[in-house]
């Protein structure tokens, strides 16, 4: 889970870091096609003009295509740490971790198994709630 979290964290810093562009085909005023890549593209609707028909509008003066560049500005910077050890740490971790020092050794009370405790006597009077007045 771990491994497969940190594989879709790394790719999305490198599409993030790549950048998109998404193109779109604008005929007449109206979007016809859209593509998203990772650069520009070239694209259009179609719409061809016959060649003796020379003095209409042609397909480019009513056909446009507009890119827009998706990008994060930032760049990455990894952040370096300083990490130093204390003096004063150190023989303590290597007692307790590496060296397994029982500072704390509790022995368990081995009871025997043939004693049991004696029953406590039983008070009559608190028992059977009769009381001498």
């Amino acid at each position: 889970m771990k491994s497969s979290l940190s594989i879709l964290l790394a790719f999305l810093l490198l599409f993030s870091t790549v950048g998109v562009a998404k193109t779109t085909h604008w005929c007449m005023g109206h979007e016809m096609d859209s593509k998203i890549g990772f650069g520009e593209k070239h694209l259009d609707c179609g719409m061809e003009v016959p060649i003796e028909d020379s003095t209409s509008e042609d397909p480019s003066s009513c056909c446009e295509n507009k890119t827009q560049h998706l990008q994060v500005d930032d760049d990455f910077q990894i952040s370096q740490v300083e990490f130093q050890l204390n003096p004063y740490f150190i023989l303590p971790f290597l007692q307790v971790f590496i060296f397994e020092a029982y500072f704390f050794n509790i022995q368990e009370v081995d009871f025997p198994a043939e004693y049991s405790p004696p029953i406590p006597k039983r008070d009559f009077q608190l028992l059977y709630q009769s009381f001498l007045i």
